[in-house]
């Protein structure tokens, strides 16, 4: 039998480093123009499009860069040469005003966007003893992407007339407008979201912030809307906010009043267990729009829509409360199909795999399984959503319940109808790596 050490090395050398092989030649695509060898798609497979070491690329048309906070991706040789190189080429040949097309250059803002973002949080790379910042290669990309973002950056007024691609998909009809318990399974996609009708765009009176995980998650380059619709429509959620604002206690003080369907921490005051709770065939839904920054270095909200997630609560607890069993649906932007002047919002399978976008760590594409077995952390959508919002009814609203708060506030929040994308924009403003944006957007 062969020592475990002849597997673990036969592991480590079965395929090429990653970085040697980025570093040799781009990655041919024609994501932006037919020809490979135009400039966007050359910087697209530069910055975009990733090796990984079970020999595979990633990154072509995904809805987020796959970049973390320790990817070293660009910034060690000699790859980083090689993309200082090819940005400083690209600025110099004007290569930016090559395509004229609104919604090509705002997708490609929204992507280098994210790129800028991810180099600006502080993050130690460990390699052995050696400890490292790249603050120098960090600094130069991120001069290099500021140029091509504000060369290729919209007027308030091209941003508002981008293509709403949500009505767009709507209309094509491709998916049902309604949710069928029957098929509890199969994708729908409501054509109400803001008409007004049965949904209600929940905006919270006290402490202005709705999906606070996802919005720091993607740093504000993203505002998201949390719509609730009864079964009754739009008058029965509106009955229902209030009779939830006006109830009182919401917390206690009595651990057993409290509700044991949500863990909001081991000291009391507790959420209460006898809050008005949702009905059957409640709607829930979260959707992701793209914030782009305009020709005056100004943060504009697009109409751009990104993701959909839609939870509908479809069985009974023991106890008669709405909850336990829930359809999970999740649409994704493919980027490639809004090009094209489709919808481009795609419903995912429930078990297809997927990068986690909102809780970010080691770099999934530099990880190996030390066995060979080429893990690189993809996860079903659908079923991470489950794992954060599997809770009964209005307990399954996290950021009512505040369950990824440290600390709780006086009381929930108090929700009303108007909406909280908006959001996304202000907390946006407030943060370093905005500040360090508007340097070098104003000093260039």
């Amino acid at each position: 039998m062969l020592p475990i050490g002849f597997y673990l090395l036969r592991a480590e050398n079965r395929y090429p480093d990653p970085q040697t092989e980025a570093a040799a030649a781009p990655y041919r695509n024609t994501f932006f123009d037919p020809d490979p060898q135009h400039p966007w798609n050359q910087l697209y497979g530069l910055l975009f499009i990733r090796p990984a070491w079970n020999g595979q690329t990633y990154g072509l048309n995904v809805l987020d860069p796959l970049y973390w906070p320790s990817t070293k991706h660009l910034l060690e040789p000699p790859l980083h040469a090689k993309a200082i190189a090819q940005l400083d080429q690209f600025v110099q040949s004007d290569a930016a005003h090559r395509i004229k097309d609104p919604v090509k250059r705002a997708l490609l803002q929204r992507m280098l966007w994210a790129l800028f973002d991810n180099w600006s949080s502080h993050h130690d790379f460990y390699d052995g003893e050696d400890q490292r910042d790249f603050a120098a290669e960090r600094r130069a990309l991120q001069i290099r992407l500021i140029r091509i973002m504000k060369a290729i950056a919209l007027t308030d007024d091209q941003i508002a007339a981008l293509p709403d691609n949500y009505a767009r998909e709507v209309a094509s009809s491709k998916y049902a407008s309604a949710y069928d318990p029957a098929r509890p399974g199969d994708p729908f996609l409501p054509a109400t979201f803001y008409t007004g009708g049965d949904w209600v765009n929940l905006r919270t009176d006290r402490y202005e912030q709705l999906a606070p995980v996802h919005v720091e998650a993607l740093s504000g380059r993203s505002g998201f809307d949390v719509l609730l619709s009864l079964p009754g429509g739009h008058d029965a959620t509106l009955a229902y906010l209030r009779e939830l604002n006006s109830y009182q206690p919401k917390w206690v003080y009595d651990g057993n009043k409290a509700s044991h369907f949500v863990n909001v921490g081991n000291a009391p005051p507790y959420l209460s267990a006898d809050l008005p709770q949702v009905p059957l065939l409640t709607k829930f839904a979260l959707v992701r729009r793209a914030n782009l920054i305009d020709t005056d270095g100004k943060i504009a909200q697009s109409p751009i829509t990104e993701s959909i997630q839609i939870r509908v609560i479809r069985s009974e607890l023991p106890d008669n409360s709405s909850g336990g069993e829930q359809t999970f649906l999740m649409f994704e932007l493919d980027c490639s199909a809004l090009m094209k002047g489709e919808g481009g919002l795609v419903a995912l399978g429930p078990n297809q795999m997927t990068f986690n976008g909102v809780f970010k760590g080691e770099d999934l594409l530099a990880r190996r399984d030390r066995f060979g077995t080429d893990s690189h952390g993809e996860s079903a959508q659908t079923q991470s959503c489950f794992g954060c919002h599997n809770r009964a009814g209005i307990f399954s609203m996290n950021s009512y319940i505040q369950f990824f708060q440290s600390e709780r506030t006086v009381e929930p929040p108090v929700l009303a109808d108007g909406g909280s994308s908006w959001y996304s924009m202000r907390w946006k403003e407030q943060q370093y790596d905005w500040g360090l944006l508007q340097a070098y957007w104003f000093a260039q």
